[in-house]
């Protein structure tokens, strides 16, 4: 750990010109206890589940305060965009629900508690992965990402990310 910890703090420049690509499928059960970790105890979303589908596609379903009467919110997301490195670092999904779920992206924008690097507008929502590491403590790491993509299958997030080492 040592090790690791003196080639953080020099930027790798032992490894430079080191290059790196890793496709990480984070399962349904790894990526809701990820989710339930992040949340801030504060938030109004509760029993939130995320389920990764075939084709890009996420279906949500999450409860808006603690009465019981409040029926569980479902919405089906889209990947729309793809983060850009480093200039755009942001993911965004489409909400592709409708009719009266349609009203789900204006009531989500008016909610607090959010994790920091997640908003809402309208029917899209951006994830800030610069945003994201830095919450988490790992915005040193940033600097080597060079792209990421975000994918779905059926009970999975397929992660696919390059990165390089350059001094």
């Amino acid at each position: 750990m040592r090790l690791f910890q003196r080639q953080l703090a020099s930027g790798f420049h032992d490894l430079s010109g080191a290059d790196a690509a890793l496709t990480l499928p984070v399962s349904e059960r790894l990526l809701n206890e990820m989710i339930a970790e992040g949340m801030p105890r504060s938030a109004p979303v509760r029993d939130l589940q995320v389920k990764p589908l075939a084709g890009d596609r996420i279906a949500v379903r999450a409860r808006i305060g603690s009465s019981p009467l409040i029926p569980a919110l479902n919405l089906s997301l889209a990947i729309d965009q793809q983060p850009i490195f480093p200039t755009s670092p942001v993911l965004v999904l489409k909400m592709e629900t409708t009719g009266l779920l349609s009203l789900a992206g204006p009531a989500l924008r008016f909610l607090d508690g959010l994790p920091p690097g997640i908003r809402v507008e309208r029917d899209r929502i951006f994830v800030d992965v610069r945003k994201l590491l830095e919450v988490r403590g790992l915005a040193q790491y940033f600097e080597y990402i060079n792209g990421l993509n975000v994918n779905s299958v059926d009970g999975a997030l397929v992660l696919s990310v390059r990165a390089s080492i350059r001094h």
